[in-house]
C-alpha cells in the first residue's frame, strides 16, 4: 500500500495565516526584571516513594533537570537495564516512535541479536533476543490503517493490535507496550476512539485470562510545532492523548506520560532524542523491575 499523503486544507487564506510561524510559539520578550527564585521554606523535602507499576499521576506529571525526568508523585531509581529484561519478553505495539524504543535496546544491550523475519520495507516486524538472558523483544505497527507515510509498505502480514492482544497468552513474564496516535491526527476523533475502545477490550479480555500480564500505554509525543499544523498538530494530539487516559481508566494498566516529557524536553520533535527516549524506557524499568 501507498499513502495519499499530501497537503490537504479547508481552512481560509485568512484562517491559515494564523498558522504562520511569526503568530506560533511567540518567543518571551528578552528585556524583563530579574526574576528570584527562593525556596517556600526550611523544611527538607520528604523522601517519595520509588516509582512503580499502578500508581497515578499527577498533573503535570514532572520536569526535566540536568537531561533527568523527575515525576512529582514518585522517585525513579536507576534500574540496569539487562538484568531487568531478563526472562521477560517486551511487545512493542505502535507506531514509529514506539520503534525508536526496540531501537535504543538492540544499541544499549550489545548481546540483543536481530532475528531476521523475512519480511521487508521500513515497517516490517522487529524481532531482538538475548539467548543467555533469555530477553525477547518485538516491535509491531498498529495496523495498516490509518498509516501515512511517504514509503511504500506490505500490508500481507499486518494485524490489528486487539487481534494481536486475543492472541496473546500474557502471563507474569510478558509486558505489553501500547502507543498509537500520531496516524490518526489527520482523520475524525471517532477513528481514533473507535480503535482505543477496541484495544481497551482486548486489554481486558487478556486481563480476564492472565491478570498477572503488564500493560502499558505510552501516550503521545508532542511533535514539530509548524508541520502541517491543520492535519498533525498537537492540538489533535492533546484531545487523543486526554481520551486514552480516560478509556484506559477502569483498567489495571499504567500510563508513561510521554507528553508531559516531551513538552517538558520542548523536543518539538516526534522522533525526539535518545535521551529523551532514555527517560521514557527508564519509567518502564521501574513498572516492571
Amino acid at each position: 500500500m501507498h499513502s495519499k499523503n499530501k497537503h490537504v486544507s479547508y481552512l481560509s487564506k485568512q484562517e491559515r495565516s494564523l498558522f504562520e510561524r511569526s503568530n506560533v510559539g511567540i518567543e518571551m520578550m528578552e528585556k524583563f526584571d530579574a526574576i528570584t527564585v527562593s525556596k517556600c521554606n526550611k523544611k527538607t523535602a520528604p523522601m517519595k516513594k520509588k516509582c512503580k507499576f499502578g500508581m497515578a499521576s499527577t498533573i503535570p506529571s514532572g520536569h526535566v533537570w540536568k537531561d533527568t525526568w523527575n515525576p512529582v508523585s514518585c522517585s525513579l531509581a536507576p534500574i540496569e537495564m539487562k538484568e531487568c529484561l531478563r526472562g521477560k519478553f517486551i511487545h512493542l505495539m505502535g507506531d514509529s516512535t514506539i520503534r525508536q524504543w526496540i531501537e535504543y535496546f538492540k544499541s544499549s544491550i550489545k548481546t540483543l541479536k536481530s532475528v531476521d523475519l523475512h519480511e521487508s520495507g521500513k515497517f516490517q516486524k522487529q524481532f531482538a533476543v538475548d539467548l543467555d538472558k533469555n530477553i525477547k523483544i518485538q516491535w509491531q505497527k498498529h495496523s495498516y490503517y490509518p498509516l501515512v507515510v511517504s514509503l511504500t509498505y506490505s500490508v500481507k502480514e499486518i494485524e490489528y493490535i486487539a487481534r494481536v492482544i486475543d492472541r496473546t497468552g500474557g502471563g507474569k513474564s510478558t509486558i505489553i507496550v501500547i502507543s498509537l496516535g500520531q496516524h490518526f491526527r489527520p482523520f475524525p476523533i471517532n477513528v481514533f476512539l473507535r480503535r482505543a475502545l477496541s484495544i481497551h477490550d482486548a486489554v481486558q479480555r487478556l486481563l480476564l485470562r492472565s491478570p498477572d500480564t503488564v500493560v502499558i500505554i505510552k501516550a503521545e509525543n508532542i511533535r514539530e510545532m509548524h508541520s502541517d499544523v491543520e492535519r498533525f498538530s498537537d492540538f489533535h494530539g492533546y484531545i487523543q492523548y486526554l481520551a486514552i487516559k480516560d478509556i484506559f481508566q477502569d483498567l489495571n494498566v499504567s500510563i508513561i506520560d510521554a507528553w508531559d516529557i516531551t513538552i517538558a524536553y520542548g523536543t518539538n520533535n516526534v522522533h525526539p532524542s535518545q535521551s529523551v527516549v532514555r527517560n521514557q524506557i527508564n519509567i518502564l524499568l521501574n513498572f516492571i523491575c
